[in-house]
């Protein structure tokens, strides 16, 4: 079925109730080459917090993974409060926030609420990293796995380049969303009327560019998130010298002006001092936090401005533990966090 034969689809934002986190283990030594044994300890960190405060869903390839995985998280399981369910499904990659499908409610004419999973198209950012076969077809697997109805989209669309407040706002980006190699044929207009079709938004908030270090062409979840229906926390580089420093103003600045038409707070978080592993500039950032039923999982990366953000996020969400993961070397990959996870929605 298409999002465009249903009625409203809305999906609901990230602090809302959730049934379960989804995560694919890394199995690609190659993108994480010099630090592939740190970068999985780091998903091991992640997924044993997760399960502090929620079920998880944990994807592999193999039955042998399967069986090394439940091995490997055997003696923590006194310490979690929750199921950790390892299911095996191929896949390219572990970024699962970018192919994973998108648990959104659909109400009926009779008012009654159901769950469905929407599919988006996903091309690997653009095309970068064949094959990505594998990665396109688990939204189908996420949908079957629930028996949840499945919708699909022509758009492509990967999950960390949006972002929702539940009520009708959408953040995204032009260089990422506006590329032409992802919807090349599609216009600006097209591209949002998709968006409200699959996703129950009004408005879409168009912020420029992303950062420096970043191979997705400008994922919002590196720039600015919802931390709820009113507030944006966004990235901003204090060092005018910085190859970030334009381009985080720009945003910001755009995001003051949509502040004043939405009413919203705009809360600017500097960024974390520059990141140099192997050579190469990663794109660390505190914005690629995880909200969880009770938690939030937010990316440090043992600089100066770590206990400030963990105190801020203290702040801007009240009720639930704030947990700094040391992320230096997942970023190493092109991601943190919230690129490795898709939460489930409970509807």
């Amino acid at each position: 079925m298409t999002a465009s034969t249903l009625p409203t689809l809305t999906l609901p934002a990230e602090w809302a109730p959730q049934r379960a986190i989804w995560f694919t283990w890394p199995q690609n030594a190659d993108t994480w080459t010099p630090v592939w044994p740190e970068a999985k300890q780091v998903y091991e960190t992640v997924i044993r917090h997760a399960l502090r405060f929620q079920n998880v869903n944990l994807l592999v390839s193999t039955p042998e993974l399967k069986s090394e995985l439940e091995k490997r998280f055997a003696p923590f399981r006194e310490e979690f409060s929750h199921t950790l369910d390892v299911l095996v499904c191929k896949t390219n990659d572990s970024w699962i926030r970018d192919y994973g499908g998108q648990t959104v409610c659909q109400v009926d004419e009779s008012g009654a609420v159901k769950p469905m999973v929407v599919s988006f198209g996903f091309n690997s950012w653009g095309g970068k990293y064949p094959p990505w076969d594998a990665d396109n077809a688990v939204p189908a697997f996420m949908a079957a796995h629930r028996g949840y109805p499945r919708i699909d989209t022509p758009l492509i669309l990967e999950g960390g380049s949006i972002d929702v407040n539940g009520e009708g706002l959408l953040l995204t980006t032009e260089s990422c969303l506006l590329n032409p190699n992802r919807n090349p044929s599609n216009t600006r207009a097209e591209i949002e009327t998709a968006l409200r079709q699959s996703l129950g938004v009004r408005e879409i908030l168009w912020l420029e560019s992303g950062i420096d270090g970043d191979d997705t062409d400008g994922h919002i979840d590196d720039l600015a998130r919802f931390t709820d229906a009113r507030t944006i926390v966004c990235a901003v580089e204090s060092d005018p010298n910085d190859e970030n420093f334009a381009a985080l103003r720009r945003n910001a600045a755009r995001l003051h002006e949509y502040a004043a038409r939405f009413d919203l707070d705009i809360i600017e978080v500097p960024m974390p001092g520059r990141q140099i592993r192997a050579g190469l500039r990663t794109p660390a950032t505190y914005m690629n936090f995880l909200i969880l039923n009770g938690a939030v999982l937010l990316p440090v990366f043992e600089d100066p401005r770590d206990a400030e953000t963990v105190h801020l996020f203290e702040k801007l969400f009240p009720g639930r533990e704030i947990v700094p993961v040391d992320c230096r070397a997942l970023v190493y990959g092109q991601g943190a966090i919230h690129c490795s996870s898709m939460q489930e929605a409970l509807i």
